[in-house]
């Protein structure tokens, strides 16, 4: 039942920190500039992608709720592509069992801020770096693809390998003139990014395929310059058809984005601070 949680909320939770996936190199954005809506999502991805790669850098915030369980919210700002670095903070659930996180990307290696009462894990340090390896894969897989999520042209990559366009239109989005559009995400035509980044074993992830879950609800804005300002996703139906418990239904995502383009400079925590995280230490 875990295995199938992660796989299935995985599509809103993984997103690597690679450099951007490949790109199509057909398709012609739409005559009309951005007065026009694009009519298939492989003219989406190449305008948005490109925009994208040329401003590099965002500030967002993230909700993700999970039913009766809480919310994990996130602020924060990164820079995207070849060389990404991210500063995040997280409220993980709320309540009476909330945790406030922080963590940085720097250098592709991930750095996590601790609470003192969880001093242990870092050698006493405040801060620890996550070296990968499949104990610590475990134990912080949904936490740092979390983090990396916020990537937007990895959520661009999804659209471009497994999405269909269902509907758009004009509107405004807090004020701005936005182009709004609807698209359903094939979760089998998707197995491949869940293979290459959710911790799942291919052989999982196909199993999961063969069941003919419903597509995945997603929704996107883009502004006049086609840039992202807001991507939501819809995973009950697949939380559901996968076995979750009620617990964790409805969940979706909801992502924001702002001030492109605008510098960031993110470092990594002084190194007298930082020590191993050990998952497993008490």
């Amino acid at each position: 039942m875990k295995k199938a949680i992660l796989a299935v909320s995985g599509l809103a939770l993984v997103v690597t920190i690679s450099a951007c996936g490949a790109r199509p190199e057909t398709g012609q954005a739409p005559s009309g500039g951005s007065d026009s809506l694009f009519g298939n999502a492989q003219e989406l991805v190449r305008a948005a992608s490109a925009k994208t790669d040329q401003a590099q850098s965002t500030k967002f915030t993230l909700t993700e709720t999970l039913g009766s369980m809480g919310k994990i919210t996130a602020h924060g700002e990164g820079r995207f592509g070849a060389d990404p670095v991210m500063d995040m903070k997280m409220n993980v659930l709320g309540g009476p069992q909330s945790m406030e996180m922080e963590m940085r990307l720097v250098d592709k290696t991930f750095y996590i801020k601790v609470p003192p009462e969880q001093s242990a894990k870092t050698g006493g340090k405040p801060w620890g770096r996550v070296v990968v390896d499949e104990k610590t894969a475990k134990a912080m897989g949904d936490v740092t693809q979390t983090a990396e999520q916020n990537d937007p042209t990895k959520i661009l990559d999804q659209i471009q390998q497994a999405g269909t366009i269902t509907k758009s239109e004009k509107t405004t989005l807090d004020g701005q003139p936005a182009s709004h559009y609807w698209v359903d995400i094939d979760f089998a035509k998707a197995a491949t990014l869940l293979a290459d980044s959710s911790g799942l074993s291919a052989e999982e992830v196909q199993e999961l395929a063969k069941k003919q879950l419903p597509p995945i609800p997603m929704e996107l804005w883009l502004n006049q310059d086609s840039l992202p300002m807001q991507i939501t996703e819809d995973l009950s139906p697949l939380m559901k058809a996968a076995g979750a418990p009620e617990s964790l239904l409805p969940i979706s995502v909801m992502m924001n984005y702002s001030d492109w383009g605008t510098p960031v400079d993110v470092q990594a925590p002084p190194a007298n601070q930082v020590g191993e995280f050990k998952p497993d230490a008490k």
